[in-house]
């Protein structure tokens, strides 16, 4: 159990080392570079969330299938809610790339997103 602990503690310090060693070529000089780093990074969030939610509710369709199969063969032991529940999310994992495609289609992604017109009352001739 002691080996355990010397040898936890020292990968650990080794690891902090490589990581202390290697950040100083990758460290950024002011704020203007931090965001761009991470903006430039997290880019590719939006594809990978969809990818996820589509393996996900892929996954939970198929074993909501399988959940259901049990309970036909046998009610007693295998409630049906459990395969519903499991086809419930992964539909609902399915849809959530449409359903952000069609939020940001709503609000708008170019930075200025909803334009509501300015109210015109002068010249409607309600202002005297």
């Amino acid at each position: 159990m002691r080996k355990d602990k010397i040898a936890h503690k020292l990968a650990a310090a080794l690891t902090t080392g490589l990581l202390v060693g290697e950040s100083t070529s990758a460290s950024a000089t002011n704020f203007t570079n931090v965001v761009s780093n991470i903006t430039t990074s997290s880019s590719t969030l939006p594809n990978l969330i969809s990818t996820v939610a589509y393996i996900g509710g892929i996954g939970l369709g198929v074993a909501g299938v399988f959940k259901l199969k049990q309970h036909v063969d046998n009610p007693g032991q295998h409630p049906m809610k459990d395969g519903l529940v499991r086809l419930g999310a992964g539909g609902a994992l399915l849809a959530l790339p449409y359903l952000t495609t069609a939020m940001l289609g709503t609000v708008g992604t170019a930075g200025g997103g909803v334009t509501v017109p300015a109210f015109a009352a002068a010249n409607s001739g309600l202002v005297g």
